[in-house]
């Protein structure tokens, strides 16, 4: 993997003109935010491995702020602000692990960005906690870009778990989003994983919860309005939208849609399996105005639809996943996502008509070799088996080698109920534990949702499950 990110780094490079400079910290500069005050437009700000603590600003600025050797190995534990002075404002940031680590240093978001075209590219952005909207990355007025990042673990005490823009249209593609939350105030709760609108694509969005005390929250996976967005090849799974003891809006997508006017579609997205709030909810005043079609909604908890009804071409039934209760969300070769969905969207890279969902299977070889998700995991998390569960449940996990592993259990309220497993080094290979629904103290735990979260290492990974009794 670092080969291949040094490769790319150096074709990057290469397009820098021959004016630029590359501004090397910690070697000419000691801080990231000195590189960065020290840049032009066209500059490179080339960060060498290693952890910084510091809060970054760019400012107006069109420069390259890139890690040397990828996110694996180049960590800020703070936030970078990117502002423009207008749209034309364009900076790349690209290849950060951007961790919050509840450091309470004066930001909502570790990601900040505000007006210009800034592009936010193969970077890890984790483990923030906000009382603010959008704990992950906030958008307002910009026309970013997003993509091939994996934001995952965010907690958004109000709204906006994952990504939450305001404003002009965006474009979200191909990122994981996964393991955000948003909610814990009475009133508030919404959008866990991505609120936006614009092109979102390609992603997967995955056991991303949004919750509230009181009233229902919406939107666990995708809120996103119809008449201006065009959503399209996602895969949407194990999401939650809960509230005031039942079921949310939306635990899938929460679509709004008001008037005639739009150019916006829905299409080719796997909806499946989303455990509490239906799989997609249509706050819709005109359904006839919904461009809804090619989806599979299957799975989901309570209804698939609500607010509207199935396209002609949509599909309910099994997507065939190689195995979802380890993450794996590539299609067997006999699933019926392939070749069904809309024939007007472009072909898939093997050339074939375009598939549904966010991972397509490659016809050209028969098989699809390329079965992992990108992202720097060091494990594989399973969905918990059964869920919802009633006595007992299994959580499972495999380690691709010895590591040093914590399970928790916690409430919909993020208080520990039982530490299962606490830094405890395991061998490679398949682990499993049996929940019973008890906390540390051995008292049967009361009917809701609760989270598991997987410690390896320092890289942690969460899902949710529903305890009904």
């Amino acid at each position: 993997m670092r080969s291949l990110w040094i490769l790319s780094l150096g074709l990057l490079l290469a397009l820098v003109s021959a004016s630029a400079r590359i501004l090397n910290v910690p070697g000419e500069y000691t801080t990231i935010q000195a590189g960065i005050n020290a840049s032009i437009n066209g500059d490179t700000v080339l960060v060498a491995p290693g952890e910084y603590t510091e809060i970054d600003t760019v400012q107006d600025k069109n420069i390259l702020l890139t890690s040397a050797q990828g996110p694996e190995s180049t960590v800020l534990h703070g936030y970078f602000n990117l502002w423009g002075a207008s749209i034309d404002s364009t900076c790349i940031l690209r290849g950060f692990d951007i961790n919050g680590n509840n450091i309470n240093i004066g930001s909502d978001h570790l990601v900040y960005i505000r007006y210009g075209s800034p592009i936010i590219s193969a970077n890890i952005i984790e483990d923030n906690s906000s009382e603010s909207w959008g704990a992950g990355v906030k958008i307002d007025t910009s026309m970013a870009i997003i993509r091939s990042n994996i934001i995952r673990d965010n907690w958004s005490y109000t709204q906006g778990g994952g990504i939450v823009s305001f404003g002009y249209p965006v474009i979200i593609e191909a990122n994981i989003i996964s393991g955000n939350r948003a909610g814990s105030l009475p009133e508030f709760g919404d959008e866990a994983g991505i609120s936006a609108r614009g092109i979102i694509r390609y992603n997967l969005i995955t056991n991303n919860a949004a919750m509230r005390m009181i009233y229902h929250a919406r939107a666990g996976g995708i809120s996103t309005s119809a008449n201006s967005s065009k959503v399209y090849n996602n895969t949407i799974i194990g999401n939650v939208a809960a509230g005031d003891g039942g079921h949310g809006y939306g635990g899938g997508v929460y679509i709004s849609s008001y008037g005639q006017n739009g150019t916006g579609f829905i299409k080719n997205n796997i909806i499946a399996y989303n455990l509490h709030g239906n799989g997609v909810w249509g706050d819709i005043a005109d359904s006839a105005y919904l461009n809804w079609d090619y989806n599979l909604v299957f799975g989901n908890d309570s209804a698939n639809y609500v607010g509207f009804l199935p396209g002609p071409h949509d599909i309910q039934a099994d997507p065939l996943f190689i195995d979802r209760f380890s993450g794996d969300y590539h299609l067997l070769s006999n699933s019926p996502c392939i070749d069904t969905g809309d024939p007007s969207l472009p072909l898939d890279p093997d050339s074939t008509r375009s598939d549904i969902g966010a991972y397509f299977f490659d016809q050209s070889m028969g098989i699809d070799e390329d079965r992992t998700p990108p992202g720097p995991y060091q494990f594989t998390l399973s969905q918990n088996y059964p869920n919802p569960f009633n006595a007992q449940t299994i959580i499972s996990y495999n380690l691709d080698k010895e590591a040093t592993v914590s399970l928790h259990i916690y409430s919909i309220m993020g208080h520990l109920i039982l530490p299962l497993v606490n830094k405890e080094v395991q061998k490679e290979g398949a682990h499993k534990y049996t929940w019973e629904g008890r906390d540390y103290k051995g008292q049967m735990v009361s009917t809701g949702i609760y989270f598991y979260e997987l410690y390896v290492n320092g890289i942690r990974e969460s899902k949710a499950m529903i305890l009904m009794k």
